[in-house]
């Protein structure tokens, strides 16, 4: 009986024991506290990180089912600013940015499954799009297409790239429409076509021209109800 009692005293003191009672915890208010970590059905882990009065802080690890590493995010410690890096279940970098109140913000990055090279970028503000957002040809590190967005919608500049770094396309977005002048260029710089947009369609005269600058053709677009 004695041997029972001392085996039991070692049990409930053992660091293991300890560990294991630690994790998980609620206050009387319901609130989470400490070190906290869930798992999946197969045992492995899917989270593991730490709350103060029901805010997460510090440094939070997410895991894929397969166990492999799926995101590091790092709260403030009020746990309204969350910076969080994810990767790709390959161990490759998936996307990087910061969150305020569980809304992304600032500038976010995203990088290719398949060699991890940086693919696009875009800029947020209250979980929405606003300012510029850029695509980059994954090859070479070239930006391939920038847009101007406010609010969430696309406002102001249309710029497209080839992938040697020579302007493609320019125009200009209002209210998610495309508006007023846009041109359209050869790799080498000269114009293959302009005209005109208004609310998205196609006004006035459009001039086609080929790689010397001769006028080629054009065409005559009607607003809608003329």
């Amino acid at each position: 009986m004695i041997k029972i009692r001392f085996l039991i005293i070692l049990v409930l003191f053992s660091p293991l024991f300890i560990v294991a009672q630690s994790i998980n915890q609620t206050d009387a208010n319901n609130f989470k506290q400490g070190k906290w970590g869930k798992t999946y059905s197969n045992g492995v882990s899917r989270y593991v990180g730490q709350f103060k009065n029901d805010k997460p802080y510090g440094e939070f690890r997410y895991y894929y089912i397969s166990g492999a590493l799926n995101s590091i995010t790092d709260y403030s410690s009020d746990g309204i600013i969350a910076h969080t890096k994810t990767f790709h279940e390959n161990s490759l970098p998936m996307a990087e940015g910061k969150y305020i109140n569980q809304k992304k913000d600032s500038v976010w990055l995203y990088f290719s499954e398949l060699d991890g090279k940086l693919i696009s970028e875009e800029t947020y503000k209250k979980g929405e799009l606003n300012g510029l957002s850029k695509t980059f040809y994954p090859d070479s590190g070239n930006i391939a297409e920038s847009i101007e967005y406010k609010n969430g919608i696309k406002q102001g500049e249309l710029r497209k790239y080839f992938p040697e770094g020579n302007i493609m396309t320019k125009g200009t977005y209002k209210d998610d429409l495309l508006e007023g002048d846009f041109t359209l260029y050869f790799p080498k710089g000269s114009i293959q076509l302009k005209g005109e947009y208004h609310k998205g369609r196609q006004i006035g005269n459009w001039q086609y021209f080929d790689e010397e600058g001769n006028e080629l053709s054009e065409d005559e677009f009607k607003e809608e109800g003329d």
